[in-house]
């Protein structure tokens, strides 16, 4: 096969993977979707070929030394730009890192196409499509571990609440990975958002008795929505 045919092939199986990977992204309406993972994919293999093949012309001068690898090098710098666009950060909320590491991984899928490793990269793809698609979807693997997430509306008094006395209990109860958010405040009290996963489901009545009991607690309701 012609060698210029053979890039040029290169480029179009990058094209069609990282299209692949983008389009899980442009189905949750991130801002990194189709047109971006594919452009990333597509530099990042041409990058490589520049940097594997494009100096072969003067690589026979005894005086030239080359390292093939130090262009390559920069994707891996270049791209942190790109993902750290995608990540947004507000108050306590992060959100973006998962599209961010997509196209990070996305630019090291596009070097082995670039370099000839047809095999390795397809087989990334699938990989990253399995995980975007499978693993997006808290409740499968909520379901793998057998956790069911739970969720609480907490009204407490501003002036007395205990917040590691709330930990504290959440824990004993056997809820984890809990996260709090502020829903509303004014002078006297705070309005708490929390979320968290237990193994057992039916243990929610004696959480929410147990939450009452810390002090500062003026009122503790179950979301019905995650019953």
């Amino acid at each position: 096969m012609n060698t210029e045919i053979d890039w040029i092939l290169r480029l179009l199986l990058a094209a069609v993977c990282g299209g692949l990977i983008g389009y899980e992204r442009s189905r949750q309406q991130k801002s990194a979707g189709i047109r971006t993972h594919m452009l990333v994919i597509v530099g990042a293999a041409l990058v490589m070929l520049v940097s594997k093949y494009g100096f072969q012309d003067i690589l026979s001068a005894r005086s030239i030394v080359l390292d093939p690898s130090r262009i390559a090098a920069q994707i891996v710098s270049g791209i942190s730009f790109i993902g750290a666009g995608t990540i947004l950060i507000h108050r306590t909320q992060i959100s973006g890192l998962t599209t961010a590491a997509g196209v990070w991984v996305t630019a090291a899928i596009g070097m082995s196409i670039g370099a000839g490793m047809y095999l390795i990269g397809i087989s990334a793809t699938i990989f990253i499509i399995i995980i975007q698609f499978v693993f997006h979807d808290d409740s499968i693997l909520n379901m793998i571990i057998r956790n069911s997430h739970i969720r609480f509306q907490i009204e407490i008094d501003s002036n007395s609440f205990n917040k590691s006395a709330l930990e504290k209990a959440l824990t004993n109860n056997g809820v984890n990975k809990t996260s709090l958010r502020i829903t509303s405040a004014d002078a006297q009290t705070i309005n708490l958002q929390i979320d968290g996963l237990t193994r057992n489901k039916n243990d929610r009545n004696k959480i929410i008795l147990s939450l009452c009991k810390i002090e500062g607690v003026n009122k503790v309701q179950s979301d019905s929505s995650y019953n």
